[in-house]
């Protein structure tokens, strides 16, 4: 069901698989530092020489009897969508707030209101466009930078509107089911990390 997630790893400590991966199909990958917001160290890649530092800043050190991690910025590294869906010819995400009020017995709100936003450039996968962020990424922060940028919409479109475009372009029933999987997405991210949330109301 959920195929459709790209390949993913947790660098430094999956480098080697990563590593086996990149070399065995190649491609266009996206890193993504675990610890921040607002678009800050994301970048793409597509060649090993491009993240060459992770080989030497990933060691480990002795501890007294096994061997421990050195502390080194972790990212999650995926292989990046290279055909997104495109509105206008720019890449989107939806911004969907769900509220969790108890983990035992799981108990969560769907927020009605929510937005999309949008990158300021349309997207290319022609490698010499690999990075350009105002083509591949959505944070408003990054956005905001961008010549001509438009501060009364801020490329933003409410949850509402995006329901409205999608129905005139591929109807109610298909547009219903895809928010009712989203739906059932948030569920299942609820449900994997249940049994470790310290349930404090």
């Amino acid at each position: 069901m959920y195929d459709f997630i790209p390949t993913t790893f947790v660098l430094p400590r999956e480098y080697a698989m990563f590593v086996e991966e990149f070399k065995r199909s190649g491609g266009v990958w996206i890193m993504k530092p675990i610890g921040s917001a607002q678009g800050k160290g994301i970048f793409l890649f597509s060649r090993l020489s491009e993240i060459s530092e992770w080989r030497t800043d990933y060691r480990y050190k002795k501890g007294a009897d096994q061997q421990k991690e050195a502390d080194v910025e972790a990212y999650v590294v995926q292989r990046y969508i290279s055909n997104p869906y495109l509105i206008g010819g720019k890449k989107f995400d939806p911004r969907i707030y769900v509220l969790v009020t108890s983990f035992s017995p799981l108990q969560c709100w769907l927020h009605r209101s929510g937005f999309s936003r949008f990158s300021h450039s349309r997207y290319s996968s022609d490698p010499r466009d690999i990075a350009n962020n105002f083509m591949h990424l959505t944070n408003v922060a990054v956005q905001k930078t961008a010549e001509n940028y438009d501060a009364r919409s801020g490329g933003k479109w409410d949850i509402r509107s995006l329901k409205l475009y999608m129905i005139s372009q591929f109807g109610r029933e298909m547009v219903d089911e895809l928010f009712w999987r989203i739906q059932m997405l948030v569920l299942r991210s609820l449900f994997a990390v249940q049994q470790v949330m310290i349930n404090d109301k």
